[in-house]
Order: structure tokens, then sequence, then C-alpha cells
């Protein structure tokens, strides 16, 4: 196994581990050739906690690339995210280059210790800083990390049953995260209705209630583009080219299938924010009753995609 990078810029991934690093403590990080994956997962299914999943193009974001493995040349590694996340900053603020990126491992017979399932290797940062006074000084960071021999089939990007309803929002949509801040105190729950419908000229709405007390509707005011899919295949490529159409699609103001709802953890859906905030590119997925996807570009390109899925809650565990 062998993990050997090397890059003139951290600020890709220094943005994107910014905007996830309050959801995990762990990130799974999974390195092959043509792609790297940050995965923020507690459950395999998509029936439990949200998973985030960000993709990245190798080729943009470093300039040396050698990712060798038994396991079709794939890498996959657990690490803390927020050790690696300061690493990338201090880089940042040095007179330096270029970050060297290598996977080491420890030697399982120090002190005669048998290192199991423990984080028996590190990922190793090191670059060159020349100071002021014109001289040279050598950092190196070592961060412990878990080796995940056994998990590289079970990892798989979830996937929508369906997809009833997309949207691409504006990027002025992140003010409503702080319109649902001024209610979240007075919530004696944790549940946030989200109500999308193509009539109207596009709605996206959130509704808090509290039974017999308050009923309080969150929306956005201005239009949106919805689509309903048109393709066959839910992978998250088809579904995102044709939610970027600027095209309009007819709607059918009286079909109630124009019209759909999911209920969500309102903290699961406000952990989205800084995402939202920081990318350019929103498109807004649901299935009705059962989960959405917030589909992100960091930027105008592909190069970096950031997906955020979010399980419903059903009535009978609302009742629970």
């Amino acid at each position: 196994m062998k993990l050997k990078l090397r890059t003139q810029s951290t600020e890709t991934l220094r943005i994107c581990f910014s905007q996830i690093s309050n959801l995990r403590k762990f990130v799974v990080l999974r390195f092959s050739p043509e792609q790297l994956l940050a995965i923020l997962i507690k459950d395999t299914s998509l029936n439990q906690e949200p998973q985030v999943w960000c993709k990245f193009r190798m080729l943009a974001i470093f300039n040396e690339i050698e990712v060798q493995s038994l396991r079709n040349d794939v890498v996959l590694l657990e690490i803390n995210i927020d050790l690696f996340l300061q690493t990338l900053k201090h880089f940042e603020k040095a007179n330096s280059q270029d970050l060297s990126i290598r996977l080491q491992r420890k030697d399982a017979s120090v002190d005669g210790a048998n290192t199991g399932g423990s984080r028996a290797a590190s990922l190793a940062l090191y670059y060159s800083e020349v100071t002021a006074s014109a001289n040279t000084v050598n950092h190196t960071f070592r961060i412990p990390v878990k080796i995940l021999k056994g998990s590289t089939e079970i990892l798989h990007e979830p996937e929508l049953p369906k997809v009833d309803l997309m949207m691409r929002l504006p990027n002025e949509f992140s003010s409503t995260y702080k319109r649902l801040d001024k209610f979240k105190k007075n919530l004696a729950g944790d549940l946030v209705t989200i109500k999308a419908s193509g009539k109207r000229g596009g709605y996206l709405g959130f509704v808090l209630h509290e039974e017999g007390k308050y009923r309080v509707t969150i929306r956005w005011n201005d239009k949106l583009v919805v689509h309903k899919p048109k393709v066959s295949s839910l992978d998250t490529d088809s579904l995102r080219a044709q939610a970027l159409a600027e095209r309009e699609e007819p709607v059918d103001e009286d079909d109630e299938l124009e019209d759909t709802e999911i209920v969500v953890k309102l903290k699961d859906w406000k952990m989205a924010s800084k995402i939202v905030s920081t990318c350019k590119t929103i498109i807004f997925l649901i299935c009705h009753k059962e989960a959405c996807v917030l589909h992100c570009l960091l930027d105008d390109t592909d190069d970096v995609e950031v997906l955020y899925f979010i399980s419903g809650v059903k009535i009978r565990d609302m009742e629970d």
C-alpha cells in the first residue's frame, strides 16, 4: 500500500473541511488515482444519521499522485478531521510552495505492542518554510490514522428511493438558516417540516409548530426553478445536469403530485448551514416523506462536490 501526494495549494481542501468539521470528529478519506472522497458517516444506511460525501477530482488538487494498493489502488483511512484541518492551516500561513503527504505505517513490534485494529499508521504532512532571515525550516506533522482494510465494499454513496422534485437554490438562500435560528430556542421539539412544490413559481417553506401554541412558516419568497426528474437513473451526475438547466417546465397547478414534504430533525437541517453558505451552486432534491439531499458545487466547476443526505422522520417515530 502506498500513498504519496504533493500539492501547491490546500485552499480547496481547507474550505471543504472547514464546512464539515462541526459534524463529526473523524472523517473517512478514500484515495484513488482519480478521486478523493471525504465521507462523514455514522451508519452505512440512510436511515440513521445524516451523511456527507465530499468529492474531489485528484488532478484539480494534487500535482503529484501515487496511490497503490491491492484493492484496486484504493487507500481507505480514518483521520481526526480537526487535526488534519489545523495542519492545512499551518501550511497556508507558512512561506512554503509545496506540501507533501505520505501514508506511513508504524512499526507494530515497537515495545512489543500489537496494534491490531488501533491507529497503527500516520498521515505525514511536511513542507519547508523560508524564514525572514532566509533560513529554511522543515516542518513535519504526523496525524494518527486508522487504515480501513475491510470497508472498501461497504461504503456506498446513499441513493434516494426516488426523486419527486429538485430545485436550484440561490446563493442568498443561506439567510433562511438565520431566520430558523430565531425560533429554535422557543421550540419544545426538534422537528421541521420542509414543504416543496413546483406550483406558484416554485415554493420552498419550513414549518415550525408546537401543538396548541403556534405555527410559523418560513419560506423563500422569490421564484424558484423546479424540475421533476426525466431520467430513469438516480445517479447524482444525471440529476444534477437536469437541475442546472435554466429552462422552465410546465406545471399543473391542480396536480397534487407537484407538492412534496418531509419532516426532518431541525438540528440535522441546520448542520448544513456552512456548506450552503460556502458553495456557489446548491441543488435541493426531495423524496416525499423519505429523505432529501443538498447537492452542492464549491465553484463554477465540478472539481469539488459536496452532498449532504438527510433521512426523514416517520410519523410513527414522532409518536413513540
